[in-house]
């Protein structure tokens, strides 16, 4: 199916451009979200009357995605966590929403649709994690995610007889 483009899409193509894509993205994406139109006389027409103002919108909107990256430059996640004394496992885990949460938290304007990571959640103890947050059509900022260990000892058993004896007398009585 062709269509024409009203915004810039990474995969697809620049503003005003006529690209060929499967009916069913066009119908259930692009066109209902105003990404696109179908080609018809009248619809070239508009497209190129608004060209120049659909690209200075797209222009307003990078360069707002360039003063948000700059927000970022030197920003650092770091996140307290608990590991298991003898591996370098975590107890539990830092999800998307973690991140997410962390990032609103420290003031940035940034949706769960942006914000990406790569190696999916984090499980183990590690340096190597980042965290990758898309501004614009091909802006994006690459956040290093530092993970400060909380070290956690493990309970102890107990060792007295009485206590394992006194739980089981408990249970029969209820």
């Amino acid at each position: 199916m062709d269509i024409l483009l009203l915004k810039k899409i990474k995969s697809l193509g620049e503003i005003g451009e006529k690209v060929s894509v499967k009916s069913g993205y066009a119908r259930n994406y692009l066109i209902p979200n105003k990404h696109a139109v179908l080609p018809t006389k009248a619809n070239l027409a508009v497209v190129e009357e608004k060209k120049q103002e659909l690209i200075k919108q797209e222009e307003e909107l990078k360069s707002l995605a360039i003063i948000q990256q700059d927000k970022f430059k030197d920003y650092v996640l770091s996140f307290e966590v608990n590991v298991q004394e003898d591996a370098d496992n975590l107890f539990g885990s830092i999800t998307l929403q973690n991140i997410l949460d962390r990032l609103i938290e420290d003031g940035y304007e940034v949706t769960k649709k942006q914000v990406s990571l790569p190696s999916g959640a984090i499980k183990n103890f590690a340096e190597d994690y980042i965290a990758t947050v898309s501004l614009y059509a091909d802006i994006s900022v690459t956040i290093p995610i530092k993970l400060i260990r909380n070290n956690v000892k493990a309970p102890e058993p107990l060792i007295d007889g009485d206590t394992t004896a006194e739980l089981s007398t408990d249970e029969t009585k209820s």
